[in-house]
């Protein structure tokens, strides 16, 4: 019976010894996942960091170009508003315009009736002096 002891307690230092080897080897290869796992996020920190460089880089960029382009609108918005001043001393002189026309054109009007016979009278002189000459000759 002493030899069913004796291999009970080796089959238990069997079981123990594999037990001992599959954790070593577990733990193996859970650092040498760690490891890389270690590498990838020293890489993708490095990465972030390059990438963080350039944001900031574009961010300048864009507030230098965003200022640039205040500053020209600003320049344009002086310009647009002389155009409209322009605009407006156009519509009032051509405004002054049509009514000078309308004035002249209604002086005109009243006048060409009497030019109108003042040259039917003047036609008639004229007739009455050429029939005056031929008779005369």
């Amino acid at each position: 019976m002493e030899w069913l002891l004796y291999g009970s307690v080796a089959l238990i230092a069997l079981a123990f010894l594999l037990l001992v080897v599959y954790i070593a080897r577990t733990l193996i290869v859970l650092q040498e996942t760690l490891r890389r796992l270690t590498a990838a996020i020293d890489h993708a920190d490095e990465q972030v960091q390059t990438v963080a460089k350039e944001v900031r880089e574009l961010l300048h960029t864009a507030n230098g170009i965003a200022s640039d382009v205040q500053k020209k609108v600003e320049t344009l918005n002086g310009a647009i508003e002389a155009v409209g001043e322009i605009g407006g001393t156009i519509r009032s002189l051509n405004r002054a315009l049509r009514q000078a026309a309308a004035g002249l054109s209604a002086r005109a009007g009243l006048g060409q009736g009497k030019w109108g016979k003042a040259l039917r009278w003047t036609n008639v002189l004229l007739d009455l002096r050429e029939k005056w000459r031929k008779n005369n000759r």
